[in-house]
């Protein structure tokens, strides 16, 4: 059939278009990253060699000698995920009772902890261990009541190891306390069982649900955190990992164990991302062990060494 020359300058150009589209490379999917990342501040110093008693392969709940000990290692975590918010927690209340024991800082120097955080632009999130029966609100006002001034606080965290399943009931009502201090304040729960999470509670969105499993193969833990964010996508979950238990094998052989990999925070981090099903997701992780107590690992230091900010007036 004839076509006059504008029909077929236009069947040209779209032939063109159309070529064009195909040949250019499509851009690839952006890569996940966490939204934040630091360490816990019950910081752990992991046991001896070929330790296989549970209660203490966990490792010890270490005090760090100072301030900048505790911004080393956070950053020593937070400087291997680009892009990503640093963050920690602040233990507080009575804790003797916990496993492995622990106690809280002296107020002064959860005072100067928080005012450091403050100045290296680390989000803190305090966090409490009530027990059965505690009055968790209570807990809430009082902390928050005592540090709302710093800048560094975001939230309140509740572990509910010791403590039991956080009802939606319940953990609405200490969602609305968490807000009645700032409405951008967030809460936390922690535990390693999904069914100690609220059922359908989500309050505005904003919740974290943080698994802590640890005492395991690293695949199996591994596919554990994954189906914990994908069952309570799209709320924020984070990955507690890193604990001395997982340090070495649970027989005490040093032939497996996160020690093994060529950079441990790292490596691990970058396992579980590509598991995320939902790219919008935020993600966090904690890491735990800062030391190690193994005769064949004491390089693992990561309370100095970091590339820290420059602190904030």
């Amino acid at each position: 059939m004839f076509q006059t020359k504008p029909a077929i300058y236009l069947a040209a150009l779209s032939l063109f278009i159309s070529a064009s589209a195909f040949l250019t490379p499509k851009k690839p999917a952006a890569k996940k990253q966490y939204t934040w990342t630091g360490t816990w501040h019950f910081t752990r110093t992991s046991a001896a060699d070929g330790v296989t008693a549970l209660d203490i392969k966990i490792g010890k709940n270490t005090v760090l000698p100072d301030n900048k000990a505790y911004g080393n290692a956070i950053y020593q975590v937070n400087n291997k995920f680009p892009g990503s918010t640093a963050w920690t927690t602040l233990a507080v209340g009575e804790l003797s009772k916990l496993i492995p024991t622990a106690s809280s800082l002296p107020d002064k120097e959860q005072e100067a902890y928080l005012d450091y955080m403050d100045k290296m632009n680390v989000k803190v999130f305090i966090e409490l261990f009530p027990f059965k029966n505690q009055d968790v609100t209570q807990q809430i006002d009082q902390w928050l009541i005592k540090y709302k001034q710093y800048k560094s606080v975001i939230g309140v965290g509740v572990e509910l190891e010791y403590y039991g399943k956080a009802t939606d009931s319940l953990c609405k009502s200490w969602d609305k306390q968490v807000k009645k201090h700032n409405p951008a304040y967030r809460l936390f729960l922690r535990h390693y069982d999904p069914s100690f999470m609220p059922p359908t509670y989500r309050g505005k969105g904003d919740l974290i649900f943080i698994d802590d499993a640890s005492e395991g193969e690293r695949a199996d833990l591994n596919k554990g955190f994954a189906d914990w964010a994908n069952r309570f996508a799209p709320t924020a979950c984070a990955f507690q990992i890193g604990y001395p238990a997982d340090e070495d094998a649970l027989s005490g052989s040093n032939a497996t164990g996160w020690w093994k990999l060529k950079d441990p925070v790292k490596d691990w981090g970058e396992q579980l991302l590509p598991l995320i099903q939902d790219q919008k997701q935020q993600i966090g992780l904690l890491w735990v062990t800062v030391r190690s107590g193994k005769t064949y690992h004491q390089k693992w230091d990561l309370t100095k060494g970091a590339k820290l900010p420059a602190a904030k007036k």
